[in-house]
Parts: structure tokens; C-alpha cells; sequence
């Protein structure tokens, strides 16, 4: 057989789903919405979080300085007086070392108009702008420039001296990068532990998600079991476990599977009595017409054929069960027994019939819908082989969502021209008229084929003959 015609990887329902494909389904999905929605949202309250205790930190460190400037400042002028002789000076030493370390990071100054600034001995060579044309007779805070780089935060205050005359511009900093530090040391930490959370809420999200879905999940692989003929109802109604909102569902599910049993049951039924009606006015025309040559007799013999045909075709669609058996079907044993009565019934012919399959293979499904699969393709072999008919079984998993058995149903007969392979699936079709039949085997096995999910496929058999490879799930 030629199976670069019939690869299978050539069915992209059959084929595994890449990442991608995963990644959007599972956000499209209910659990990938209920978990994303819930991340985003906290991570966006996480974010908004960070940003106010961030500020919150910020402001308090802004805050705490300013309260040691300010307290530094009525410190500063507490000891501050001007003498008799109108000098001004300080009644006591201002006991802090760091206002006398060059550079050290806290400052004072005091100047006036007309007055050369009295400075800390930690400005050095620096001076504080003063800004006399402006008066602050009220406390303010502001962000200067200090030496060797240093951003200061400063508190400055314009006082009158008692004794004094002239207004004296008082003014304390502190180097602002320890404070900055500080808010880079909290941030790290906040954004540390905020990421942190995020990931436990995400992992109890994922839990909770999980843990809540898991009913449904159940209620999916039940439905799975009915589809594939494994149960007969939804296994969860008997559950104890199963939440009492989810118990309603469950129980209309069970109705409506019961419901569509009889339904179809009732549907094979009308299908077959219509069927068996017809066949008996059916066999009174036909033989009413048998031996007139005349051409409405040929004419009736004719339509009658044809409705005979259509008959035969919906009753056996209408016998097709189509659904998985549970345990699953030996194979092996099933064609051995069909390719032994195929040979039988075409014993003058003398067939070798040949069958190479692994005894462990199982089909997923009803054995008499197998049976009409192998039957119908053995029979036609049969009709259409020379000498010899061989059958085939793999099984195929690589890169398919389920398992698969390739069956490949070969004969050593003139086959088919590849321009008349698809119309072979064709109710009533024959390429020969002379052969025995209904033209409804390749029909049939389509049928089948696709109500189990597989499909079948003609090429040209290395025998000669025709090739037909046929997919169906394996269990």
C-alpha cells in the first residue's frame, strides 16, 4: 500500500496540540479565566499596595528628618543672642559632632544681609544660599544642592533677635542619601515580599480552582466514559462527594441520556420496520416484472433495484452501534474468524488469505460494528483477488491525541484508478456490474468509520490490487 497517500499525521483532528495551542485553550478554559482573572486582579492590588506603603514609608522617613531639622533649628536659635556690643553669638557650644566632621552630611548656617555667615565647620569651604530677599518667618523645608555632590534636605527660618535689629536667616540640612537609602532598602524588601505573595495567592488560586473544579472535571470524564460506551450514566449522581449545586446537573444529564437511548432506539426500530415493510412490495414487483423485456419493465426493474438498494443501505446505518465496549475487542481473533469464512465462501477461487497482527491489539468499540468493517472489506477483497488477500495490524500513538489501529486490507486484484477511488464510497456504486452485490460495502465502512472517529482511505496495494487502510481507536 502506498502509505505516503495515507499518513496519518496528514489528519489534523488526530494529531497531539502543540504548546501553543494548549496555552490558549487552557486560558480560554474555565479554570485558565477563574485563574487569570483572579492573578490579574491581585496583582494589580499588589501593585497599587506597593505603591502607597511605599509612599506611606517615604513620607514617614521625609517626616522623622524633618523633625530632627526642626528640632535642630530651635536648638540652634535657643542658644543664639546678640551682645551689648551688638555681635551676635552662640551663649553655648552646639555638643554634635557631626556639624564638625568636613562633608559629614549635617550643616548649619547663620547669616544676615550684612553679616558674613557663620557656618558649621562640616561645610568647610561651602556656604548655604541664603537668599535674603526672601523672608521665612514661618518654618520651611525645601532640596538643595550641598558640597562635594550631596543632595540636602534643608530647614530654614527667618528670627529677630531680641536686641536685635536685623533678621536673622536661620538654616540646617541634612544629606538626603541616607534617607534615600533607607526608601531603596524598603522597596527591595516590599517589592521582595509582595512578589512573594502574589506567588503563594497564585498557588492557592491554582489549589482552589482546582479543588472547586474538580466535580466538573469528574462530570467530564463520566461523560467521556458514556460517549465511549463505558457506562450507561453519568457515574457522579452516585456520589456522595458531589456538591448539592452540581447534583441537579448531573441528574438532567442521566435524564437526557436516558431519554436519547430511547429515542435512537425508537428511531433503529421505525427504521427497520419501514425497511422489512418495504421489501416484501418490493420482491412482488420484482418478480412481477422478471422475464417482460419491454421497456417499462426494464424501466421498473430498474427503479426497484435502486430503491432496494437505498433500503438495504439505511437499514444496516440504522443496525451500527457505535460506541466503545469498555474492555475493548480482540481484533486478532475476529479477522482470523473472518478471513477463514471470506475464504470459505470463496473456495473455488482457492484465496491465500494472510494476517499479521500482534494478539494484544484491542478496538475500541461494538464488535458487530467490527465485524461489518473487516466483513465488508475481506468480502470485497475476496470478490476482486486473484490469488492471495493479506490484512495488516499496527498500532499508532506517536503524536495522536488517542490510540489508533491502522488496519491495511490489501489483494493482488486489478484495482481501482485513483480518479474512481472516491466514488467508490458512493451508495451503490460498482465499478462492475457483473459482480455480485449492492455497491454497499465501502458505503457502510465510511459510515462506521466516521461515527467511531476514524476514517478509511483506497491507494494501490503492493500486491497490485486495490489498498485499503483503515483507521479506528484503539484501546
Amino acid at each position: 500500500m502506498n502509505q505516503s497517500d495515507n499518513n496519518v499525521a496528514s489528519d489534523p483532528v488526530q494529531l497531539a496540540e502543540p504548546d501553543a495551542s494548549r496555552a490558549a485553550r487552557f486560558i480560554g478554559s474555565l479554570t485558565g479565566r477563574l485563574v487569570m482573572s483572579a492573578v490579574v486582579w491581585s496583582f494589580v492590588a499588589l501593585v497599587v499596595g506597593g505603591f502607597v506603603l511605599s509612599f506611606a514609608f517615604r513620607s514617614y522617613v521625609l517626616t522623622d528628618v524633618d523633625k530632627r531639622l526642626e528640632l535642630l533649628l530651635d536648638t540652634l536659635i535657643g542658644i543664639s543672642e546678640v551682645s551689648p556690643d551688638g555681635d551676635f553669638r552662640f551663649n553655648q557650644a552646639l555638643a554634635d559632632q557631626r556639624f564638625v566632621t568636613p562633608y559629614s552630611g549635617w550643616y548649619w548656617q547663620v547669616s544676615t544681609e550684612e553679616m558674613e555667615p557663620l557656618r558649621s565647620r562640616s561645610l568647610w569651604d561651602f556656604a548655604l544660599d541664603a537668599h535674603h530677599e526672601k523672608r521665612r518667618f514661618s518654618l520651611r523645608y525645601s532640596i538643595v544642592a550641598g558640597p562635594d555632590g550631596q543632595q540636602l534636605r534643608l530647614a530654614e527660618h527667618d528670627i529677630i533677635l531680641p536686641e536685635a535689629q536685623q533678621v536673622f536667616h536661620y538654616q540646617v540640612a541634612s544629606n538626603m542619601a541616607e534617607v534615600q537609602a533607607a526608601i531603596n532598602r524598603f522597596n527591595w524588601l516590599l517589592v521582595s515580599a509582595l512578589a512573594l505573595i502574589l506567588l503563594t495567592v497564585t498557588l492557592a488560586l491554582v489549589l482552589q480552582v482546582s479543588y472547586g473544579l474538580r466535580p466538573l472535571r469528574q462530570i467530564k470524564r463520566d461523560l467521556g466514559d458514556v460517549r465511549a460506551g463505558r457506562a450507561a450514566k453519568l457515574a457522579s449522581a452516585r456520589d456522595p462527594k458531589l456538591p448539592q449545586d452540581l447534583k441537579p446537573l448531573v441528574d438532567e444529564i442521566n435524564g437526557l441520556i436516558d431519554q436519547n437511548d430511547k429515542l435512537v432506539q425508537r428511531a433503529r426500530t421505525h427504521v427497520g420496520n419501514l425497511a422489512h415493510a418495504l421489501k416484501t412490495p418490493l420482491s412482488v414487483i420484482q418478480n412481477a416484472v422478471d422475464g417482460d423485456d419491454s421497456e417499462q419493465s426494464s424501466t421498473i426493474a430498474r427503479q426497484t433495484k435502486e430503491i432496494r438498494v437505498h433500503v438495504d443501505h439505511h437499514l444496516k446505518r440504522a443496525r451500527i452501534a457505535g460506541g466503545g465496549t469498555g474492555v475493548g475487542l480482540p481484533v486478532c481473533d475476529r479477522i482470523n474468524k473472518l478471513a477463514n469464512a471470506v475464504a470459505v465462501i470463496a473456495g473455488d477461487k482457492q484465496l491465500e488469505m494472510s494476517v499479521e497482527c500482534d494478539p494484544g491489539l484491542m478496538f475500541d468499540g461494538e464488535k458487530e460494528d467490527f465485524d461489518e468493517l473487516l466483513g465488508n472489506l475481506l468480502d470485497n477483497a475476496a470478490k476482486w483477488a486473484v490469488s492471495e488477500v493479506t490484512v495488516t495490524v499496527a498500532r499508532l500513538e506517536e503524536g495522536l491525541r488517542r490510540p489508533l489501529l491502522e488496519i491495511l486490507v490489501s489483494d493482488d486484484g486489478p484495482g481501482v484508478p485513483a480518479d474512481k477511488r472516491d466514488s467508490m464510497f458512493d451508495r451503490g456504486q460498482r465499478l462492475d456490474e457483473q459482480m455480485p452485490g449492492t455497491g454497499l460495502g465501502l458505503a457502510i465502512v465510511r459510515d462506521i468509520a466516521d461515527m467511531y472517529g476514524g476514517n478509511v482511505k483506497l491507494s494501490t496495494a503492493p500486491l497490485g490490487g486495490l489498498g485499503v487502510r483503515l483507521l479506528l481507536p484503539a484501546k
